[in-house]
């Protein structure tokens, strides 16, 4: 237990649901434990009643399974909570009032132990019973797509930090050259103080002296085996167990959700758990710490005078002092000095009040503001953040920070950093799992929050709680607190360092439209840019539709510029740095008609849909007969009145006729000549083959014919404008973006078509396979489709004939999405490369 659960026990509703006159003793007691919150007690007894269930009625052992889930779920053992809602709240009970949050409280379960589609269901569901609560709605939008979340995960490295134990340690607060963090981990004394939510330890300040030990226990690791320690690093203690790089990795079923080994046997995971702190670690202050709950701290002038959480005036609930009851009290935010080596002065700060909690506090780097969290009266649902000013060395009334960042749930564990921008932990915003981090900007002298909120994303949110964050300014490095390794109240401090863009991507849909007529402009190319370094442009073309979705680099401003024959230039310039993360932001751009063009352009048919028109030689043809067929269209059937010329190339004779209904054609050949082929339909690019002779003379004049099958294999393509022809053989090794020497020759192939065709421009469009972080496919496949592009160029083809896009994993060939296990053959089908033809002469 620690105080994400203290916190919220001042305003938990009575789950207890009421039985009859018979219910056993068992069961009373039961009620009683949980009535006074001291839920690992009531796990024990609501476990003994349903195993002696048979004096109570279907009705009561169903109120029974869900007293024991909501147990299960304030203790956060997500596993077992998961199994008993299941059981209670798949009959669809009627529930009232407060009961009604049982499916709230069911959805958040689900999406922490990784069953996003599941928890979606379910939030819909409370949302019809609970109306005026909208995060249902915003929970399933983003379970619809969590890609926004964790598309820029490779941005960040999370380690283990070894100061950890098997109790909890988390709110890490910046001090001097180290850490203070609160931890319940074992102290030598005699009085042992239990906590009864969960029978865990009481909570105290801890104090890592030089935060350099952590930077020498990541370097030394490989040299720490399990008989001794490095001579370099004296304070670091050999390992106990080896532990695992990614913390962020959803769990599979091999994991568990467990809290601390103090906890009840009963409790998920509680038992025959060991691990011990590999960093000295000391008590921070023997004054601070009391005999209750001492939790997230922070300092200011100058690191002399420090605020810090603990508990107040008694309300009641028990804990247990060398087998004596006591009460448990209010949280209140204490002020205190520095007294030469500790602290005295302490004291309560004014706005404190027995009626409600207050605590996590953050002060600003100024020190004029303090942030902090409460449950008092008038705030927007369960913990809202506030803010207080320092006036005349008092601090101010709080002021409710707003519906900017308070919700109907829970907003916890503020951190303020050096350039204003608020860090806070919530279950009430949309996220991975229980509790996840988020920030947004402030305005540095009133202190209230601007912008809008974002999610931190994977790897520094996961399925579980993440919380208790301390950062710079640029997110660079810092440290945060999660209980992602084994769940429960198993809280971990993690260090983290930003290996890439600070941001991912946010989505922008592009609709091009005709400014008179409102109609789509249909395939269009148009070039963007960033403009703090407009020097690199990118192109993009949009769809049949005139639409395209970009994925552009987060809090930047773009320009975009749009050129389309018989239409004016226009240039716009967006911004990004307010867009949602999770809703794709449009750009609706009208092109107006250049007058001179209007009457040409008012003639111009609209784009018919894509076709292939395939010429195959017929089976059975002879040596002086030349037959073929004309096959294409959406249903792949015979093309009418293709016009088909056959040239003799020894007397330059020329036969001509257009293609039958049934798509043939036939002509009178000398098998002693070679022929051209010429095939053209309106709207498609002439295409032409030579036939080669079928009766060829030896060195002696024998005369040889050729074997009629190979006279079979003529099949030459009509392209038209918007067709798109995958080169089979271009694709790459995993993760690089260089032609392979076995793709050179299909190059050349496309290098020859465009040289037949002067007029042709073609767009070439990269894709990677779907693994790995998205944004970084982006820019892989951006890397390939310009190393085409400069292969193509190469070889005598005018740059402004070849545009380069690259799409990423947007669209893959197979079913082989994020999560599928595919095949390494699978994988590579899908990292390839297209052409689509944007231009091309008509006959």
């Amino acid at each position: 237990m620690h105080f994400k659960n203290f916190l919220v026990l001042f305003f938990c509703f009575n789950i207890t649901l009421g039985f009859s006159q018979s219910t056993s003793k068992i069961l009373k007691k039961a009620e009683t434990s949980t009535k006074s919150l001291s839920y690992a007690n009531a796990i024990e007894l609501y476990d003994n009643v349903l195993k002696k269930s048979k004096g109570l009625s279907p009705e009561e052992i169903q109120k029974v399974k869900l007293n024991l889930a909501e147990a299960y779920y304030f203790v956060k053992d997500y596993k077992n909570a998961e199994k008993y809602y299941e059981e209670v709240l798949s009959n669809n009970p009627t529930l009232k009032g407060d009961e009604i949050k049982a499916f709230q409280r069911y959805a958040q379960v689900l999406s922490s132990n990784g069953k996003h589609q599941e928890s979606s269901k379910i939030w819909t569901k409370y949302t019809e019973l609970q109306e005026h609560d909208k995060r249902g709605a915003q929970f399933s939008k983003l379970y619809a797509n969590l890609d926004p979340l964790i598309r820029n995960a490779e941005s960040y490295r999370i380690e283990y930090v070894g100061l950890n134990t098997d109790s909890p340690e988390f709110s890490p607060t910046f001090y001097k050259d180290g850490l203070v963090f609160v931890s319940s981990r074992n102290k030598s004394n005699s009085v042992k103080r239990v906590f009864k939510w969960d029978n865990s330890s009481f909570l105290d300040l801890y104090y890592l002296e030089d935060l350099k030990v952590i930077s020498k226990e990541e370097n030394n690791n490989a040299a720490l085996g399990s008989g001794g320690q490095s001579s370099e690093s004296p304070k670091i203690k050999p390992k106990t167990e080896k532990l695992g790089n990614d913390y962020y990795t959803p769990p599979t079923s091999n994991d568990a959700n467990t809290i601390a080994h103090q906890g009840s046997d009963l409790i998920n995971g509680s038992k025959n758990y060991e691990e011990n702190s590999v960093i000295e670690i000391k008590s921070f202050s023997k004054k601070l710490n009391s005999k209750y709950h001492e939790g997230p701290c922070t300092f200011y002038d100058k690191a002399t005078k420090i605020i810090f959480t603990r508990n107040g005036t008694s309300v009641g609930g028990g804990i247990f002092n060398n087998n004596k009851k006591e009460d448990i009290t209010r949280l209140k935010l204490y002020y205190a000095e520095r007294k030469g080596s500790d602290w005295g002065n302490i004291k309560e700060l004014d706005f404190n009040d027995d009626k409600y909690s207050c605590g996590h506090p953050s002060v600003n780097s100024t020190d004029n503001l303090l942030y902090f969290v409460s449950d008092m009266p008038g705030g927007y649902g369960g913990t809202d953040l506030y803010v207080s000013r320092l006036i005349n060395g008092i601090w101010s009334k709080p002021e409710n920070l707003g519906g900017k960042v308070n919700t109907v749930g829970n907003e916890m564990f503020p951190f303020i950093d050096e350039g204003g921008t608020l860090y806070f932990s919530s279950d009430g915003l949309p996220g991975l799992g229980d509790l996840d981090m988020f920030n947004i900007a402030t305005d540095t002298k009133t202190g209230k929050p601007t912008g809008i909120v974002r999610n931190l994303g994977a790897p520094l949110n996961s399925n579980n709680d993440d919380f208790g964050i301390i950062t710079d300014r640029e997110r660079s490095l810092g440290y945060f607190s999660s209980n992602r390794k084994r769940g429960g109240s198993d809280d971990d401090i993690y260090k983290f360092n930003r290996v890439g863009p600070k941001y991912g991507c946010r989505d922008l849909i592009v609709n091009v439209f005709d400014k008179e007529t409102k109609k789509s402009l249909g395939v269009m190319v148009f070039e963007y840019s960033k403009v703090s370094n407009n020097i690199i442009t990118e192109n993009a073309t949009t769809n049949n539709s005139g639409s395209i979705k970009l994925c552009l680099e987060a809090d930047n401003d773009f320009k975009f510029e749009f050129k389309k024959e018989g239409y004016e230039e226009q240039v716009l310039n967006f911004s990004n740095a307010d867009a949602s993360d999770f809703e794709p932001s449009t750009l609706n751009v009208y092109l107006k008609q250049e007058v001179k063009k209007v009457e040409a352009l008012v003639k111009t048919e609209a784009p018919k849909k894509q076709r292939e028109l395939i010429q195959k030689r017929s089976t059975g043809g002879t040596l002086n007969v030349f037959r073929g067929v004309i096959t294409g269209g959406e249903e792949g059937g015979p093309i009418a009145a293709v016009k088909v010329k056959f040239i003799n190339k020894c007397t330059g004779e020329i036969q001509e006729m257009y293609t039958k209904k049934d798509g043939s054609y036939e002509f009178k050949r000398d098998p002693e000549c070679d022929y051209e082929l010429i095939a053209s339909k309106d709207d498609f690019g002439t295409s032409s083959e030579i036939i080669e002779k079928s009766i060829r003379k030896t060195l002696f004049g024998k005369k040889v014919k050729k074997p009629l099958n190979t006279l079979n294999l003529f099949d030459t393509k009509l392209f038209k404008v918007g067709d798109v022809i995958k080169l089979e053989n271009i694709y790459y090794e995993s993760d690089a973006f260089k032609i392979r020497e076995n793709a050179k020759r299909d190059l050349d192939n496309l290098v020859a078509t465009l040289k037949k065709y002067p007029n042709m421009v073609i767009e070439i469009s990269s894709h990677t396979d779907t693994r790995g972080n998205s944004f970084s496919n982006l820019r892989l496949s951006e890397s390939r489709a310009k190393e085409v592009f400069k292969y193509i160029t190469s070889k005598g083809i005018d740059k402004s004939r070849v545009k380069a896009i690259g799409k990423g994993e947007s669209e893959p060939l197979n079913a082989c999405s994020d999560g599928v296990q595919c095949t390494e053959a699978e994988h590579a089908r899908n990292r390839r490369t297209e052409f689509k033809i944007l231009k091309i002469e008509k006959i």
